[in-house]
């Protein structure tokens, strides 16, 4: 194999391990697994989470909608950026 192939499968290679990084984000669910993309505003769930025991959440509530799952401080954040109300759940 020339040096060249084995250049170009190797830039390949780590070309598309890359872009999948690109694809994903970290951001924080909630325990239902969902999040509200900061950016956009935009609500979505990703993989479900188990609720852990003893904890209180609270839901997001804007324009009549309950989103809930957050920490306190998760809530008041998302309260600050868009608006709405925290309650617990």
């Amino acid at each position: 194999m020339s040096k060249l192939l084995l250049s170009v499968i190797l830039s390949s290679t780590l070309i598309a391990a890359q872009l999948g990084k690109v694809a994903a984000h970290p951001g924080g669910t909630n325990v239902d697994g969902c999040h509200t993309n900061r950016r956009t505003g935009d609500y979505h769930c990703h993989t479900p989470k188990s609720p852990r025991p003893g904890r209180q959440n609270y839901c997001h509530v804007l324009n009549g909608k309950a989103r809930c799952g957050y920490a306190r401080a998760s809530c008041d954040d998302l309260v600050d950026q868009f608006g709405g109300a925290c309650r617990p759940e």
